[in-house]
């Protein structure tokens, strides 16, 4: 997927999550260790010193291996590469994916069973007709809600994956395999899977199974960190997340080196090498940089490339695998920004690959204009929205601004995302320099409902533009109400302006990040009234119903089409 992560869009506020993509595949054994071209000692310093110097990130780590082991390695800041703790973040995928794998070579799995086989404490609800897969889960493709809000803590016990997902699992908003929904809570769907099968708490399992064959010695998955491990961590936020198998492995620099030498070596200690193909082989040769069974995978610069990558709290994470080359790089950081890792990363990569396009723009007479082709593109023209985020929860406002825009030239090609993209099938669109390919596809009336697998056409009205100035005519028209107004309708309108200013403000005092600990009590009580205020405009349409005054018609109008917004974008208890 994208290197897109949720890094947080606002207005209100900011988006979270950031995305993480990209590559893999195609390895021959025996090949030779290029010794790198690039002083990557001297872009790591260039870069990180002046960062940790200024306290704009609180400690860094960087690393170059091998095959046979590490062959550059720094830190920066108050930690030890061998010693010190660092949330890896979305990494955890990659190593839960491993497990899952290994239990596949056990027969104890089936990686296109339904997943409600494995299941022994709750099972899926049946919201659609095909059943979830642990395939579909790796994948991202169960279709599966997310959640933010609470899914994270500071202290207390961490229960079981069973007994956690039985309590939160997320709605089913999706048909599996019809988008690429990138869901934490899939893993840890996956988490209580593991669980029910071998008899173990996720973390143990993972530690006995696939972290200590790996050789990742001082890594764990248990949250809290045992007590031998916490006066060891990163400086930074720290904080666990309860969908542990997405993100809850704690490590050292040295565990991250030791995981890119068993990448490069195909997780040869705990799986074999067709597992290792299942997981990390794109789909196609010029698919872009995908989500695989855990790990990322496509070309980047030119090379095959398979990696892991994730953000949680101020850590930061990259690790990349170049198989063709026997090269591993990975990058740590704790800091504001998920961007101070992939900076890093990108820096090396061009300096040791070069900014390569792949092919020479399409000659021109592919792009004559073509009075079919010219109607026939223009039905894909419109607004997409991200389909990752949670949908049932508030944190959906942190997309709002998260928008591709799509229109049609002249003839066969559309533009967006920066690019021009050709026509080449009924529903395939090819980038322009040939470096990439993408799908629409339809819903079951013939409209085009999806931009390749992880945006959906949307309305204007579901826009985030539309919608903020939806949101600024309510609040005044509310605001003007509450003063011109008397007897019940004013009190109608200031209990409305409260949950239209309200909601917003507290989340804001909060902090939209915060709010992964929960809600606060006053954001909570605020959210009451938006649950109620069906119950409000019914009250101002019985007004309005026996008083017929302009003021109280139009009050009850504004409270009847301020209900959908309210739950449109979950802005209710």
């Amino acid at each position: 997927m994208a290197r897109q992560g949720i890094v947080p869009s606002i207005v209100p506020y900011l988006a979270i999550f950031v995305l993480t993509i990209v590559v893999n595949v195609g390895r021959t054994t025996g090949q030779s260790k290029p010794t790198p071209s690039v002083d990557f000692g001297k872009l790591a310093d260039d870069y990180f010193a002046p960062f940790v110097a200024s306290k704009r990130a609180n400690a860094a780590a960087v690393v170059l291996t091998n095959r046979e082991g590490v062959t550059f390695s720094k830190t920066y800041g108050p930690v030890d590469f061998d010693r010190s703790i660092w949330r890896a973040a979305s990494v955890s995928k990659a190593l839960t994916a491993i497990a899952v794998m290994r239990l596949v070579e056990e027969g104890r799995v089936d990686l296109d069973a339904d997943v409600n086989r494995y299941l022994k404490t709750f099972k899926i609800p049946a919201t659609f007709q095909q059943p979830i897969t642990l395939r579909q889960l790796l994948e991202h493709r169960s279709g599966l809600d997310d959640r933010f809000i609470g899914d994270g803590f500071r202290n207390g016990e961490q229960p079981p994956m069973r007994l956690l997902m039985q309590q939160v699992l997320p709605a089913r908003v999706y048909p599996p395999s019809d988008v690429e929904f990138y869901s934490n809570y899939g893993y840890g769907l996956i988490g209580a899977v593991l669980e029910d099968v071998t008899g173990e708490r996720f973390e143990d399992y993972m530690s006995a199974n696939v972290l200590r064959p790996l050789k990742m010695n001082r890594s764990t998955f248990a949250q809290p960190l045992p007590q031998d491990l916490v006066s060891l961590v990163a400086p930074g936020k720290w904080w666990y997340q309860h969908a542990a198998p997405a993100g809850g492995v704690a490590t050292t620099g040295a565990d991250i080196a030791a995981f890119l030498i068993a990448t490069l070596h195909e997780d040869a200690g705990v799986i074999s090498n067709p597992s290792f193909k299942v997981m990390t082989t794109p789909p196609t040769a010029n698919s872009g940089l995908v989500h695989r069974l855990g790990y990322w995978t496509g070309r980047d610069h030119g090379q095959q490339l398979i990696g892991a990558s994730g953000d949680l709290g101020s850590f930061h994470s990259v690790i990349a695998a170049v198989p063709e080359h026997d090269l591993g790089v990975a990058v740590l950081v704790s800091g504001n920004g998920g961007g101070l890792a992939w900076e890093l990363y990108t820096r090396f990569l061009d300096a040791q690959f070069g900014t390569t396009s792949s092919e020479t723009p399409r000659d021109a007479h592919l792009l004559e204009p073509k009075p079919a082709d010219r109607e026939g593109s223009s039905r894909f023209a419109g607004l997409y929205r991200t389909v990752r985020y949670p949908h049932h929860e508030l944190s959906k406002t942190f997309i709002i601004l998260d928008l591709t825009r799509v229109t049609a030239d002249g003839d066969r090609a559309l533009r967006f995302r920066g690019a021009r993209w050709i026509r080449t099938g009924p529903f395939q669109f090819e980038k322009e320099d040939g470096s990439e390919t993408v799908s629409f596809k339809e819903d079951r009336d013939g409209r085009i409902r999806f931009l390749g697998d992880t945006e959906e056409k949307i309305g204007w009205y579901q826009s985030g533009y539309a919608n903020i100035a939806f949101y600024f005519i309510f609040t005044i028209f509310f605001g003007v109400a509450s003063w011109r107004a008397r007897g019940v309708l004013r009190w109608l309108s200031l209990l409305a302006l409260l949950h239209s200013l309200g909601w917003l403000g507290a989340a804001l005092i909060r902090g939209p990040e915060n709010l992964i600990f929960g809600l606060p009590l006053p954001l909570k009580g605020i959210l009451w009234i938006g649950t109620a205020t069906p119950l409000l405009a019914l009250a101002a349409i019985s007004l309005a119903w026996r008083n017929r005054t302009i003021l109280s018609v139009a009050s009850a109008a504004a409270l009847a089409f301020y209900v959908p917004f309210v739950f449109y974008w979950n802005l209710r208890a």
